[in-house]
């Protein structure tokens, strides 16, 4: 128990340790940079931080934000999860691996540029994350059908299981607790590929459009503050899946 506990409070010191190095050395070259424009101090960019939630419009861009994130990461799962399915077939394998190797080496500042041509700068940013994220999706969800191993598959036929309690009894509780993790960390980039593409369209109603203001009036203490903002809400998505992931593995 005291074991357990230990390693708890180990994992804690070595999170914050990072952190509070970034903390002092940002606090440290602002003094030294002396220039609020290049790289404001903590307490410039704590009050920046804050103000962000006295802001209706800061909650209407970053709900928006979250909303575009979520339809285009639904829309990257489904065919994701569509693909890894039929991909389990050798000569769908065939068909989809060239696909999902091209949509990975499609540069993302020109899909987005030229999905812009034909769309508009709500749409334009949805499909390229939707196409940035599915390769790795796609990826991930196949590798975690692989953890059920033939050997258990062989044994469930030989023993007549039915499929009811296959999937219930053996395919969840294998595959659960990696897709769960890769969801969580996929769901946090997608967050982050949103937001670059909609600095990219200008998209109005978006953290996209408030960090390109912050840029044209010179308000890097509100840039970083909502730049903190996406990356705090990441790690919270990343570190409850994650959780969530553990607990998935017990379910019988």
């Amino acid at each position: 128990m005291k074991t357990r506990k230990n390693k708890r409070i180990t994992d804690i010191i070595l999170t914050i340790i990072p952190v509070i190095t970034i903390l002092l050395l940002w606090g440290v070259l602002a003094i030294i940079i002396d220039n609020k424009f290049i790289l404001p101090t903590l307490k410039e960019t704590f009050s920046a931080f804050i103000g962000n939630f006295t802001s209706k419009i800061f909650y209407k861009a970053l709900f928006l934000t979250l909303l575009r994130a979520l339809i285009a990461f639904t829309v990257s799962l489904i065919i994701a999860f569509t693909l890894a399915l039929l991909s389990e077939r050798e000569n769908a394998l065939k068909i989809i691996a060239p696909i999902i190797a091209i949509i990975r080496a499609l540069p993302t500042i020109a899909i987005v540029l030229l999905v812009l041509l034909w769309t508009n700068s709500y749409i334009a940013p949805m499909i390229v994350t939707t196409l940035v994220v599915l390769p790795t999706l796609y990826t991930d969800i196949k590798n975690s059908f692989s953890v059920i191993g033939k050997d258990q598959i062989i044994m469930c036929k030989t023993f007549n299981v039915g499929k009811g309690d296959f999937i219930k009894k053996v395919a969840l509780p294998e595959i659960m607790p990696e897709f769960l993790n890769t969801v969580g960390s996929n769901l946090s980039l997608n967050l982050k590929l949103m937001v670059a593409a909609e600095v990219i369209a200008s998209t109005a109603n978006s953290v996209g459009l408030l960090l390109n203001q912050g840029k044209v009036y010179f308000e890097t203490a509100k840039m970083l503050s909502i730049v903190a903002v996406v990356v705090i809400i990441g790690l919270i998505i990343e570190y409850l899946f994650a959780f969530v992931s553990k607990k998935a593995g017990k379910w019988q």
